[in-house]
């Protein structure tokens, strides 16, 4: 299916982001019988909250369809997801992701097999970018930041599963709902 979607879309610039999906609250940590551990246990700078779940790592067109995505545990950071979200994809690929997977190595590899991955700086930055970057990046990440608010807009408040195989099975099912409503519309 993914290859379907990916083949449809001519596009060859992207952006990359994720989100957390909470499995359980936090209080209810002790007593989840379908995550164990502290893998799980993620945190979002962004909303200054603890999570205990998994993340959806998405790679996004321009258009606002999303061509790929995989789960990680909530833990683990955003630029270990990299190579496995860049696998693939087309030579001459541009792809913008936010400062959370900078990973200048990875940058110089991909570099080198034509896909330019660019990622928003941070002020002490080794690498830093220049003021039109900088503000391409921005615009860019506020797009990706109302498609993944559209897609979780469709969750239900609770996901009641009883493995976590059922909880992603289900995941998925929402992400397909929202991915092919956007391309309907």
């Amino acid at each position: 299916m993914r290859d379907v979607i990916k083949s449809m879309t001519a596009e060859l610039e992207y952006i990359m982001d994720s989100f957390p999906v909470a499995a359980c609250d936090n209080i209810r940590i002790t007593n989840s019988k379908m995550l164990k551990g502290k893998k799980w246990r993620g945190y979002t700078a962004s909303m200054h909250r603890y999570f205990y779940g998994v993340k959806v790592q998405m790679l996004i067109n321009q258009s606002g369809i999303p061509i790929r995505f995989c789960f990680t545990p909530g833990n683990q950071a955003d630029a270990k997801s990299i190579a496995r979200m860049l696998e693939g994809l087309p030579p001459e690929s541009q792809v913008d992701a936010d400062s959370a997977y900078t990973n200048y190595h990875l940058e110089d590899l991909y570099k080198n097999d034509f896909v330019y991955l660019r990622s928003q700086r941070k002020s002490n930055s080794k690498r830093p970018d220049n003021k039109e970057d900088a503000r391409l990046i921005t615009k860019k990440r506020k797009k990706v930041e109302a498609i993944i608010s559209n897609i979780k807009k469709m969750f239900p408040k609770t996901i009641h599963a009883v493995t976590l195989k059922g909880f992603l099975i289900k995941l998925i099912s929402f992400i397909f709902e929202a991915q092919f409503s956007k391309i309907i519309d």
